[in-house]
């Protein structure tokens, strides 16, 4: 691998957010505040576009493409709804139909399936039966929803995705995968490309680029390609049940906020500011200090996973493992109760 390789999509990553982003105003791909997004000015949402032409480009110039072609489809799919989506809102349901077929596309391009439920103590698991392709279908637009509500603080979702990338830079180049190192390294240096205009830093107060719909669902299915990818065939290189710590923070926020909803008698697609990352700024943490800790805890989360793992962890342990993270989340972040701003939560004491 040459610095050359490494520095090539970055460079392209940035070059492209900058051009697209002015551009953006003419492909009506200009993301305006409302009530629920605060973000004060209209941002173009060109951050998935630029990060997938960076890629491609990159991976076309150096002559590296493995099985990659598996992915191309899905991902152009649900890149394509999310740009509509970015121009001209889409209906929830439309959207989750289309990451549903996307993830069936993965499915039948890839040849896999989740053929048993990992259980401590049982050999083998549970057998799913005629339910794998529904269970793995549900886990891909699961694993690709989580990312797309995270992006809601600069940031956020472009280094969650990295840390994702780092847990299967790890596996790929512990198990001798040199063509998947050298894919995850290029999508790796394309996402850093974008959070130079993206995440907040010293030389920049507000991000310049959005991720987008578009990039967070193209991204989200890239992940769940490359999970596939390490954990098929005669040797597998990790075991699938490591993809739910790679992007576990993502997951748990999604898993505690769509009870929280149901809980409240609302649809669990309804959307709100009840996120963790919304919590923590109303709890009047900044921005600047919120995503960092999230990004940290994330980290530290995939870094258990991969840790109980290479100690000989079996799948059905880390299952549980992650459920037990889950319950303790929900239970910290009293699921059952309303999330209020420090000044509703005040009148509601006062009352």
């Amino acid at each position: 691998m040459s610095f050359n390789y490494v520095f090539y999509p970055f460079a392209l990553s940035l070059i492209f957010c900058l051009v697209l982003a002015r551009l953006a105003p003419w492909l009506a791909l200009m993301d305006k505040p409302d009530e629920r997004k605060r973000h004060g000015r209209a941002v173009p949402v060109v951050g998935g576009l630029a990060i997938m032409s960076a890629y491609i480009l990159a991976l076309k110039l150096r002559g590296i493409g493995g099985n990659l072609y598996e992915a191309m489809l899905p991902v152009g799919l649900v890149l394509a709804v999310g740009v509509v989506d970015d121009a001209r809102p889409v209906s929830a349901r439309a959207k989750l139909i289309a990451q549903c077929v996307a993830a069936w596309l993965l499915l039948r391009a890839t040849g896999f399936s989740l053929g048993e439920l990992p259980v401590p103590g049982v050999e083998g698991g549970l057998p799913l039966g005629a339910l794998d392709t529904a269970v793995t279908v549900f886990v891909i637009v699961g694993v690709v929803n989580a990312l797309n509500l995270s992006d809601g603080a600069d940031g956020l979702a472009g280094g969650h995705v990295l840390i994702a990338l780092s847990v299967f830079l790890f596996v790929a180049q512990a198990a001798g995968r040199e063509t998947e190192v050298l894919l995850i390294v290029g999508l790796m240096s394309c996402v850093v490309g974008f959070l130079v205009v993206n995440a907040r830093h010293p030389m920049l107060a507000r991000a310049h680029v959005f991720l987008g719909d578009a990039g967070a669902l193209a991204l989200g299915v890239l992940l769940c390609w490359f999970a596939i990818h390490l954990s098929r065939g005669a040797k597998p290189a990790m075991p699938p049940v490591l993809l739910l710590y790679a992007v576990a923070l993502p997951l748990l926020d999604m898993a505690t906020v769509s009870v929280r909803r149901v809980l409240q008698g609302a649809s669990p697609m309804r959307p709100d500011r009840t996120h963790l990352h919304h919590i923590l700024c109303l709890k009047g943490l900044s921005v600047e200090l919120s995503v960092p800790l999230l990004w940290a805890l994330n980290a530290l989360i995939a870094l258990c996973g991969l840790m109980l793992w290479r100690m000989g962890a079996s799948q059905g342990v880390l299952l549980l493992g992650w459920i037990g993270i889950l319950v303790g989340k929900m239970l910290w972040m009293r699921v059952w109760e309303e999330v209020d701003a420090p000044e509703a939560a005040e009148e509601r004491r006062e009352a």
